[in-house]
């Protein structure tokens, strides 16, 4: 048995095949890295409609009376308060204030709660969940056949409204819908990780496809996960692993919005968030007209190093090179990047270095 018959696949395995997908393993999935050019699929996004496969993030219900309290306890953001049909960006916390994960969950229901986690963190972000809620019911269905098909950019709403037949469908930032189509009933929110407008479609094993091929046909272009790092980080957004991990607080990441009420709320990670002193770091954003600075690479400021690049890539919006990095808040520069011991002059930009449109 080779590695690739080791991964697991989404339903529209075939389907990328079929469009000429570049597949590597992600995340102990087979999913497209592209269907022939990365950069052409941001700017497809950006400008018209693209469609993402990512059916490889986990998909997990909670349920029960006190399902709301018990989540409130066991993740950083404040649960009790979500209303009935909206998504809220959250995380998973260490005792410490570190960010173990960052996730969304989707008020279903009164006693009803589903979440996504990175695909990477699924077995992990489960044995927490688990050893922090005791009473409600976890229940893990991202291999039940089902897919998740991210509808992003301007276009989105068109598509959505004509994959539905309902000219009035237009859910709100962070809302979640329950729309009737040619496919049966879909579950839709509105969110996603462009920056630009857009939808996450969870489909049923028996919808993935026809969803798919129906939303292609409506103008949108398949896009990859090159793409999608090169969308997310023009939009500044974070990336476990890279702008956010164990060593990162929501307060270095400037995500304090995303553990709101940790004031005077309790929950795993609280205390320390409480007692900790403020930032000593600040997450920034640089350009250049040369090399990509990638993950790891030093950053220097008057030939001391200062901190280490998160994320870079070539951004197809701006036409060159962009990357982030943490560097300390007292520090403004000159920057340099050293590329195996030759320093590079960067630029420091505004983040998000593409501005949002997702609430538009």
């Amino acid at each position: 048995m080779n590695h690739s018959e080791t991964l697991l696949q989404t339903p529209l395995a075939s389907a990328h095949k079929a469009l000429g997908a570049k597949l590597v393993p992600f995340a102990g999935w087979e999913m497209p890295l592209d269907y022939g050019s990365i950069l052409g699929e941001s700017r497809a996004t950006r400008e018209s409609a693209g469609l993402f496969d990512v059916g490889h993030m986990a998909r997990i219900w909670f349920r029960g009376p006190n399902v709301a309290a018990e989540l409130d306890h066991a993740l950083g953001g404040c649960i009790t308060d979500q209303p009935i049909g909206k998504a809220r960006y959250t995380m998973i916390l260490a005792e410490d204030g570190g960010i173990l994960d960052d996730l969304i969950t989707y008020r279903t229901g009164q006693d009803e709660f589903f979440m996504v986690v990175n695909a990477a963190n699924r077995h992990r972000d489960l044995e927490i969940l688990r050893s922090r809620i005791t009473e409600s019911t976890i229940d893990d269905i991202t291999e039940d056949g089902g897919c998740i098909l991210a509808l992003q950019g301007p276009d989105s709403v068109r598509i959505l409204q004509e994959l539905c037949d309902d000219a009035d469908l237009s859910p709100g930032f962070l809302d979640l819908a329950w729309p009737g189509s040619p496919f049966g009933q879909l579950f839709v929110a509105r969110t996603g990780y462009t920056g630009e407008l857009g939808y996450e479609i969870f489909t049923t094993a028996e919808q993935s496809n026809a969803v798919w091929q129906r939303i292609l046909e409506l103008g949108a272009s398949p896009v990859g996960l090159g793409a999608r790092d090169v969308l997310r980080l023009e939009a500044a957004m974070p990336l476990y692993g890279h702008e956010i991990h164990e060593d990162i607080t929501p307060f270095d990441a400037g995500l304090r919005f995303a553990v709101r009420g940790w004031k005077t709320r309790e929950f795993i990670g609280s205390s320390a968030l409480q007692a900790a002193a403020p930032s000593s770091k600040k997450l920034i954003g640089f350009t250049t007209d040369k090399r990509v600075p990638r993950d790891g690479y030093p950053v220097l400021a008057n030939g001391i190093e200062v901190g280490q690049i998160c994320s870079g890539a070539f951004s197809a919006t701006l036409q060159k090179p962009i990357a982030t990095a943490y560097v300390p808040l007292d520090c403004d520069g000159p920057f340099t990047v050293s590329f195996r011991g030759k320093e590079m002059p960067v630029d420091v930009a505004v983040l998000p270095f593409v501005p949002h449109r997702s609430r538009d």
